[in-house]
């Protein structure tokens, strides 16, 4: 007969399902384990690919909007978007324009200063388990740290480089982006209002790699037709921004519609190349600049008639007298006439001073007068007018001449005469 109060059969079974349940949880978490260190990278990716598309995109919409100085205090705010940002447990680090870890040495402090890294139009994040992703953005955006000065964010520039922005730390962020202008170097910046304790520096742009136009400077922009006047030539590389590109090597040709090049080939040193022109023809001359794959450049150089100057250095004293001389010209053209010189005057007490009239004729026809009202070199400009190609007289005399003892008379210096186009 059973006995109620001793069953050993119960402390046999026990043992046995115990060791079964915890086999069967082991198994479980095993399993669970398993599954989760496969599913929580596809987590996490997921996250982070959802957030950063939804910035890029919105960041890439803000490059419309308008842009404040970062030099006049006073100029508005430009334009602004604020984004909350979640940082799972396993990111690393969330980096805005450069690549705190560039070497992938997992040290985010020791990157090499002559270490190429990003240029500001990217964004990076590293999870422990996902890796290093890299997401290209617009590439109008130019991402920059920002430092909060006086109350004012401007672009992060300590030791004169500039930075990308780095987030450590699993948690929520709260980040602004603001559209920013910078009118020295004529570069707009998407600001983040966020200073970190890392050097994540922006790489220099290194135009060198894609110089994509040709610029040309004159100096002067105007020289005279005399044959042996140069304007010097200077043509630099410009990439798509306008910035130089110091690229050695570069072969430019040169091409002038007027005057005569001292090169008609160049080859750039630092992105740059110089040569000369001259001419003895009086026009506009079109100087191109032009190399395989780059947008040509070019500019206009004004070659002015070579000056006439016909001197005197004597005095008028009567209406009646006459200086005058000979000239010739090689081109019809619109010349500008000039007197140089000096006068006495005449005065009557409580009345008022006379001076003289300088008068000046071409071909026995008056091109003007003009008073010389000042006892001192000077100079008067009479009107433009056209004389045709050949050979010209020359007069000038004086006029409203006045005199009386005592009170005055009325000479005129003449030093000089300047036929100019």
């Amino acid at each position: 007969m059973p006995s109620f109060t001793r069953d050993e059969r119960a402390s046999i079974e026990l043992p046995i399902r115990l060791v079964v349940y915890v086999i069967l949880t082991g198994a479980i978490i095993a399993i669970t384990a398993i599954g989760l260190s496969q599913i929580w990278p596809g987590i996490t990716a997921d996250s982070m690919e959802k957030q950063i598309g939804e910035i890029k995109v919105s960041l890439s919409a803000m490059q419309s909007g308008s842009a404040r100085n970062l030099i006049d205090s006073d100029s508005p705010a430009g334009n602004i978007r604020t984004f909350k940002i979640t940082i799972p447990e396993d990111v690393d680090y969330l980096a805005f324009g450069a690549d705190p870890d560039p070497d992938n040495d997992h040290n985010l402090t020791n990157t090499p200063l002559d270490l190429l890294t990003e240029g500001g139009n990217v964004i990076f994040y590293s999870s422990g388990k996902g890796g290093k992703k890299r997401i290209p953005i617009d590439g109008t955006v130019e991402l920059r740290e920002g430092l909060l000065d006086n109350g004012r964010w401007i672009i992060n520039n300590f030791e004169d480089k500039q930075y990308g922005t780095v987030i450590t730390g699993k948690g929520k962020y709260e980040l602004t982006f603001e559209l920013v202008y910078d009118p020295i170097s004529k570069e707009k910046y998407t600001l983040v209002h966020y200073t970190d304790d890392l050097d994540a520096f922006i790489n220099p742009y290194d135009p060198t790699i894609l110089p994509n136009n040709i610029w040309i400077t004159l100096n002067p922009a105007s020289i005279p037709a005399d044959g042996v006047t140069n304007a010097d030539i200077l043509v630099k590389l410009k990439d798509k921004k306008g910035r130089d590109a110091p690229r050695d090597g570069v072969i430019i040709n040169l091409s002038a519609s007027l005057g005569t090049l001292s090169a008609l080939n160049l080859t750039t040193i630092k992105g740059k190349g110089t040569a000369s022109i001259s001419s003895d023809i009086v026009g506009t001359s079109l100087i191109t600049a032009t190399s395989p794959g780059l947008n040509p450049g070019s500019a206009h150089l004004t070659i002015t008639p070579e000056p006439i100057i016909i001197e005197f250095n004597r005095w008028l004293f009567y209406e009646d007298e006459m200086l005058g001389g000979e000239f010739s010209t090689n081109q019809d053209l619109e010349y500008t006439i000039s007197f140089s010189g000096y006068a006495t005057n005449f005065q009557v007490p409580f009345i008022g001073v006379w001076w003289p009239n300088a008068s000046i004729e071409i071909d026995g026809i008056k091109m003007g007068e003009e008073m010389i009202d000042s006892e001192s070199l000077m100079a008067r400009t009479l009107n433009k007018t056209m004389i045709s190609a050949g050979n010209h007289t020359f007069n000038i005399s004086l006029k409203n001449d006045k005199y009386f003892p005592l009170l005055g008379d009325t000479n005129l210096f003449v030093e000089k005469v300047e036929i100019a186009g």
